[in-house]
């Protein structure tokens, strides 16, 4: 077991009451491809920080809800990202943390959007419909617990196919990263990709809140999304 595992343990069990291991418990698990144990100490570090100081409660809930999306559970995740926004409306990365909550829910569910994309782990190639997937996908991808920030595009063509690269910098580091996206859309009649039904999964209430808010946002990305969450849940 590595060292900084073992002392944030020892920390637990001496200092319970501190917010600090339990978060970084939750990212070292979650960098571990361990997300039930990410999500459980994660929760405790939400639990227990009721001061937020220097924003670290913030933190803690966006790692939360990264953890969920890894786990594909983007139900648990639209959950917490709500409670975060509720919660601190003016933190930016939770509000970005409750829009790709409800993107990946919709485009897995309703536009042939592979749910393991959504692994933190970066990958060499991806498919996708449309260049908002791309995207999505970047923001939720970590180096070393480090998010990934895209710096350049280029079009090429692969094996027959048409690619979009990207290459992005690791934050806080020299390193870049080239992921190659396979364009799955006809770019001569879909200008951007293929986003799906969105009115009429934005539509329906038998679908889930997510699903939903992630149908108006693909279908207008300045959709005023708490106050369309808030009326949704009003319907119920």
């Amino acid at each position: 077991m590595p060292a900084a595992k073992l002392n944030f343990l020892a920390a637990v069990a001496k200092y319970p009451a501190f917010h600090g291991s339990y978060h970084f418990l939750g990212v070292i698990y979650l960098n571990d491809h361990k997300p039930d144990s990410a999500i459980w100490y994660l929760k405790k570090a939400v639990e227990l920080n009721t001061r937020n100081v220097n924003h670290t409660a913030e933190y803690s809930y966006s790692r939360l809800i990264a953890a969920y999306i890894s786990k594909q559970d983007y139900e648990n995740a639209f959950a917490s990202a709500w409670d975060a926004y509720k919660l601190f409306p003016n933190s930016q990365e939770l509000q970005s943390g409750l829009k790709d909550a409800c993107l990946w829910a919709y485009y897995t569910k309703n536009n042939e959007f592979d749910p393991q994309y959504s692994s933190i782990d970066p990958r060499d190639e991806y498919v996708v419909n449309n260049v908002d997937e791309e995207y999505l996908i970047v923001r939720n991808l970590r180096v070393n617990d480090r998010n990934l920030q895209v710096a350049g595009q280029s079009l090429a063509n692969k094996k027959g196919s048409a690619y979009d690269v990207l290459t992005c910098s690791v934050e806080g580091t020299n390193n870049t990263r080239k992921i190659d996206f396979k364009i799955n859309w006809d770019m001569g009649k879909y200008f951007g990709g293929i986003n799906g039904p969105t009115a009429e999964v934005s539509g329906n209430k038998q679908k889930s809140i997510p699903e939903r808010a992630g149908a108006m946002l693909v279908a207008d990305n300045k959709t005023d999304l708490p106050a369309a969450i808030k009326k949704m849940l009003g319907e119920r």
